[in-house]
């Protein structure tokens, strides 16, 4: 009796079995959307080509597997810069967290390190008798990805590197001056971004990157840089080559030099670059050739391309070849490219000669118009400073891949195919990477890190 009157008890307090059952499956549904949803919320994607996956938080645990570039990885938790993750097998793991694509992953979390030793070697582990992958020289600036002990972990033709942190300093990007001054004259940008310097130099640091036809309240005019206020609490200096002066207190207006037909996508770093690079010559034209016939520019030029695509792609940046091999392309095509891309930046890099051998040596930055001139300089600034061989300085020139180009482009020539001393070096990896490192980081203040 007492069993029957439960029996009707539990009836009213429990719904009936159709209801009871719908209600089970809608929260099951939840749940399972939910793991669902917040699985696909914290997944990243493997960018390096193989990336290790360790037993361990950091570079002194064990080697548990290897995934491949593009893999998918849910991630469990974070502890000093590596992500715990659960693998498609269900094995748990950590890997670099600045090895996989994570919006959550600001750039703030890495900074930057300059060199302070003449020449510094860049090495493959974090050890002196590691295999050394290439050189840097003084005042080198590199982004660090992680910290080991002494040495400093950089990312450096393509792949991850090393270098001793006792060579290195940590750059300050912090401070800024405050001035109270009016101004009714204004100075206006022409048609691309331009970088706003520290000083009246190119040797000066860039402090803002001015949008195209972005306006400045004028102060004075220093040599060839008009001083400026960049936002009523900063000062700065911009090349009168790229802006003007727009206001009734100017005695003067005088134009941007740039062309109005060229054009550049906009951007405000390296990262977002679009670079095309254009290793010169190729196929049945072999460029210059050395007194031995031993070397050949086409080839000088397309194995310094693909370092510095290398180089560049550690950046973030866009980068495409206009020749990946030894092929033949027309000037024509090679300038096609450049446009096709919608290039931030063609540099064309070539390996010299002339009629009188021994007679000139080293590096030359070549360019067409007068929007390119700061960018030209800027390059030969770091390959007068770094590079081995001697610099001719900046020139303007002719050349079909400037005239016709569109987009901001530069030329170089790297060397010259008949002087000796030049010939004995720039067949070397260490000239190449040497000069790589010097138009990287050229590029890299020119458009910012």
């Amino acid at each position: 009796m007492s069993s029957i009157i439960l029996s009707d008890k539990l009836k009213k307090i429990l719904p009936n079995k159709k209801l009871f059952l719908t209600i089970i499956i809608f929260l099951l549904a939840i749940t399972v959307g939910s793991f669902v949803a917040l699985a696909n919320e914290n997944t990243v994607q493997v960018k390096a080509e193989i990336l290790n996956v360790r037993y361990g938080p950091g570079l002194s645990h064990e080697v548990l597997t290897e995934v491949k570039e593009n893999d998918r990885l849910h991630v469990l938790g974070e502890e000093n810069k590596w992500y715990k993750v659960r693998l498609p097998n269900e094995q748990i793991g950590w890997v670099a967290s600045w090895l996989v694509d994570n919006n959550k992953l600001l750039s703030k979390d890495h900074h930057f390190i300059r060199v302070t030793s003449p020449s510094v070697n860049i090495r493959q582990f974090a050890n002196a008798e590691s295999q050394i992958l290439g050189v840097v020289q003084e005042n080198t600036e590199l982004q660090v990805l992680y910290e080991d002990g002494s040495w400093s972990q950089i990312l450096y033709m393509g792949q991850v590197a090393w270098i001793h942190s006792n060579y290195t300093e940590k750059i300050d990007s912090s401070g800024e001056k405050e001035i109270n001054s009016d101004s009714y004259s204004v100075v206006k940008t022409g048609n691309q971004r331009t970088n706003i310097r520290s000083g009246p130099s190119l040797e000066s640091e860039v402090i803002y990157l001015a949008e195209a036809g972005e306006s400045f309240n004028y102060l004075e005019t220093t040599d060839n840089w008009y001083h400026v206020l960049i936002d009523g609490n900063r000062q700065g200096y911009i090349s009168n080559t790229v802006a003007s002066i727009e206001d009734k207190r100017a005695e003067a207006t005088i134009p941007s030099a740039s062309p109005t037909e060229q054009r550049s996508e906009k951007v405000s770093s390296l990262a977002e670059a679009t670079i095309v690079i254009d290793p010169g010559h190729g196929g049945k034209d072999p460029g210059a050739i050395s007194a031995d016939k031993s070397i050949y520019e086409k080839n000088l030029a397309l194995n310094t391309s693909l370092l510095l695509k290398k180089r560049l792609e550690d950046a973030g940046s866009n980068v495409i070849l206009t020749r990946e091999n030894d092929v033949y392309v027309s000037l024509d095509d090679r300038v096609a490219i450049s446009h096709q891309h919608q290039a931030d930046l063609f540099i064309s890099l070539h390996y010299d000669a002339v009629e009188d051998a021994n007679s000139v040596s080293g590096t030359t930055s070549y360019y067409q118009f007068e929007n390119n001139l700061e960018l030209a300089q800027m390059i030969n600034k770091y390959l007068s400073t770094n590079g081995p061989l001697p610099n001719n300085g900046v020139r303007l020139a002719n050349y079909q891949v400037l005239r016709d180009n569109k987009q901001p482009a530069v030329l170089l020539e790297l060397g010259y195919m008949n002087h000796g001393t030049d010939t004995q070096v720039i067949d070397t990896p260490f000239y190449q990477s040497t000069i790589v490192e010097a138009i990287y980081q050229a590029l890299g203040e020119f458009y910012g890190h």
